[in-house]
């Protein structure tokens, strides 16, 4: 009975709810690296710690090179078929006015290990077609060269660096934009209607904003016209805003031609 009372209780176990792990300006980036990359796989938010080691054996200098990847990370590693790490993407933004200047910087021990790096700035990040060229080493064509034998990565064993591999370090700042972005799209909803009252509709205009007839398609959808019913339940702020992308986004939808369709002669002429 003492036993009992003296006993502690359990303790309750606390109450949590799921997190999304993109928002939606990365879910539409990792979409674009996706596309860009189909025969990769791309993990994003990896450590360091994670892509290197040091290389001196001895230990407490083993222990100081340590301390310079602790708790810092990489936005994107990408990795080929078998898993050997063939370059990052960081995503960069301006030092903070208090930065240490003595901490060595991520360009500087990916250079020390001999990993690539793509660095792109995190509000201007390219488009799908910016992104198709500036990764074009990594295609799916140039990959499945390598599978078959024509790269360097094909044979096993072989160390995924070596001093004879150079270290590119390549900074790419996006050309004009031939699409909607989505800092265009945040300047024409400067009330954040749809982002706040709709964020489904927010959302799927953000993925969209780059494939200029997906997101005609998809704004003309949101129409009366096309319902055939009166919609219900879209503020006139989000009307504002969802009219305003319609019209910027033809601008970009004119200078893209769609492809021929075949005719009825044309599929059946052989036959």
């Amino acid at each position: 009975m003492l036993n009992r009372l003296l006993k502690k209780p359990p303790e309750a176990v606390p109450s949590f709810t799921k997190r999304r792990f993109f928002g939606t300006e990365q879910k539409a980036f990792y979409g674009r690296l996706r596309r860009a990359l189909p025969k990769c796989y791309i993990f994003p938010d990896i450590p360091l710690s994670k892509l290197m080691i040091p290389s001196n054996p001895d230990p407490k200098i083993k222990s100081s090179h340590q301390q310079h990847l602790s708790g810092r990370r990489v936005d994107y590693a990408v990795f080929d078929a078998r898993l050997h790490l063939l370059f990052v993407i960081e995503l960069t933004v301006p030092p903070a006015p208090g930065a240490n200047p003595d901490i060595i910087p991520i360009a500087s021990l990916m250079a020390s290990a001999g990993i690539r790096r793509f660095s792109w700035p995190k509000d201007n990040l390219p488009s799908t077609d910016q992104t198709l060229r500036a990764l074009a080493d990594y295609s799916a064509e140039n990959m499945a060269k390598e599978e078959g034998g024509n790269g360097p990565s094909s044979q096993l064993g072989e160390p995924e660096h070596t001093d004879a591999i150079p270290v590119v370090d390549t900074i790419i700042q996006p050309r004009a934009a031939t699409t909607l972005t989505l800092e265009a799209l945040a300047g024409m909803a400067p009330q954040g209607a749809l982002k706040t009252l709709y964020p489904h509709v927010w959302e799927r205009i953000c993925l969209f904003c780059t494939e200029p007839r997906h997101l005609h398609q998809y704004l003309h959808s949101l129409s009366m016209q096309d319902r055939g019913v009166k919609r219900a339940g879209f503020s006139e702020e989000a009307l504002n805003e969802i009219a305003r992308i319609q019209v910027a986004n033809v601008g970009y939808l004119q200078t893209q031609t769609a492809p021929e369709r075949a005719s009825w002669n044309d599929v059946f002429t052989d036959r």
